[in-house]
């Protein structure tokens, strides 16, 4: 992670690799368009689980 001058952290958007500030509107992206992108992967089912899903998955953490 990156901090810039005004230490608000950075980390790089998953799409484009922007860097992207954790405050921005549509974190962890840095546009509305990466954000459509990576929702059209999950629906093209260019994203895929690799393994089984187990109990101790859903449980929360306390």
């Amino acid at each position: 992670m990156v901090a810039k001058a005004d230490n608000n952290p950075t980390s790089p958007c998953p799409i484009c690799r922007k860097p992207t500030a954790q405050d921005a509107k549509h974190f962890p992206f840095c546009c509305v368009r990466c954000k459509t992108i990576d929702l059209a992967k999950w629906a093209d089912g260019s994203y895929t689980i690799t393994r089984s899903i187990e109990q101790d998955d859903l449980e929360e953490d306390d």
